[in-house]
């Protein structure tokens, strides 16, 4: 599903409506008080994206199933609430985009677009700036957090069945709708929630870790050692070097490091916060004692690999031109 709500200029409140399976107008508040939280989660965190000082006030709820509404306000640039109002009709009705899905050229667009949507939001404080609203979607829409609180929004909803349907309008401030609400049925809240708390690794392919205990041993223990000036547990999935240290051929002092690939495999919280869950040397390229370094065999493989790369990079780039 790909909802795409228009820039409203006199949008000052959205409407959360939860429809019903009954004619009833009570819902059960742990979970309404839990949906809110998460709402407001993306909401401020949106806010925080946008570089803005935003204050929101909840209305009395009113009938129709449940109807809650919220008065937006931006207090430096009050025209840029009508953008934000959009964003978040647009985000709370598009399906979760993960990271798997994401090519690297798009992962360096998006970084890119959100540094420009900051720029462009700072440059035009007192108009609303040119900003497409279809790209700032997607840019909040693939933040990790965003994508955590509202999985938690609907993951909530899923479980209690009263809960029908979900619908977000656009309100100018004396309460008249602006757009058709913007619906997400039962039957779609599954495809908003995130499947896994994991998240694709990352790779570090210089890391230098200072060696502080080895595993002198045949077994699944993890080393432990200093990465960027923190200590961590690592797995030594470098088989070659693993035995070569195994067979006393490598010996450890004080001070020692290896380069190495470095595989960093990372979570995400119920809060949104992007955590390192473990660490795993892949390919260890060199040893270094203070004294001696020695590059390994495996490593001499892989630097010649990565160099083969980058000249047929380089040769494909000069044909294009």
């Amino acid at each position: 599903m790909t909802q795409n709500v228009s820039i409203y200029s006199n949008a000052k409140k959205i409407e959360l409506h939860y429809c019903f399976n009954d004619e009833s107008h009570t819902m059960d508040a742990v979970i309404r008080n839990k949906c809110e939280h998460e709402f407001l989660e993306i909401v401020k965190h949106v806010s925080t994206l946008f570089n803005v000082e935003l204050e929101l006030e909840s209305e009395a709820y009113t009938e129709g199933g449940l109807r809650e509404w919220w008065s937006l306000t931006i207090k430096k640039n009050p025209t840029l609430a009508a953008i934000i109002i959009g964003v978040l009709i647009n985000v709370l009705s598009n399906y979760i985009t993960t990271d798997q899905e994401l090519n690297d050229l798009q992962k360096q667009e998006l970084r890119l677009s959100i540094e420009k949507l900051k720029q462009d939001l700072e440059e035009n404080k007192e108009e609303i700036p040119t900003i497409h609203i279809e790209n700032a979607t997607f840019i909040i829409n693939n933040d990790i957090k965003v994508q955590k609180h509202k999985s938690n929004f609907y993951k909530n909803l899923e479980d209690y069945r009263k809960v029908i349907k979900i619908e977000t309008t656009a309100l100018t401030e004396k309460n008249k709708p602006i757009n058709e609400p913007v619906p997400v049925e039962r039957a779609d809240f599954g495809k908003f929630v995130l499947t896994s708390d994991e998240l694709p690794s990352d790779f570090d392919n210089e890391a230098i870790i200072e060696i502080v205990s080895p595993v002198l041993t045949n077994t699944s223990y993890k080393w432990k050692g200093i990465y960027k000036g923190e200590p961590i547990d690592f797995s030594m999935k470098d088989k070659d070097f693993k035995e070569s240290v195994i067979s006393e051929k490598e010996t450890f002092k004080n001070g020692t490091y290896i380069e190495c690939v470095l595989e960093i495999s990372r979570k995400v919280s119920d809060f949104g916060e992007v955590k390192n869950s473990s660490y795993s040397v892949l390919t260890v390229i060199k040893k270094d004692d203070g004294i001696s370094q020695v590059i390994t065999k495996q490593g001499k493989k892989y630097l010649d690999e990565q160099d083969a790369k980058k000249r047929q990079l380089s040769l494909n780039f000069n044909e294009t031109e």
